[in-house]
């Protein structure tokens, strides 16, 4: 993945939202939740992003014919629909980039 690893990476975009919320005084279950609903489409994009970088845009299938035939990789369509739902999620939760929290920033900081 490069410089981070994507556990670490995980980790700190877990802990951002959870204080995003706390922010706000808005950590509450049920929102707490949905972080987690969050970090599994999070896990699921990137590993559709793995297997657009291991097998490409369009792959190789053996035909019931023997012969082989290329097709799109479905991981393809399927990203974008996976942010879509992370980004209607972030919105739920109120959080957007002219919201945001820096780590350790008190909110009367901000004012």
């Amino acid at each position: 993945m490069g410089v981070l690893k994507k556990e670490t990476l995980r980790k700190r975009v877990k802990k951002s939202l959870i204080e995003q919320l706390e922010a706000k005084g808005a950590d509450v279950e049920v929102f707490l939740d949905q972080i987690n609903d969050y970090m599994t489409m999070w896990d699921l994009k990137e590993s559709l992003k793995d297997d657009i970088k291991e097998n490409g845009l369009r792959m190789y299938y053996r035909a019931s014919n023997g012969g082989s035939t290329e097709k799109d990789n479905p991981s393809v369509k399927q990203l974008p629909v996976v942010n879509k739902q992370m980004l209607m999620l972030l919105k739920q939760m109120d959080i957007s980039t002219d919201k945001a929290v820096k780590e350790g920033c008190d909110m009367d900081d901000a004012l």
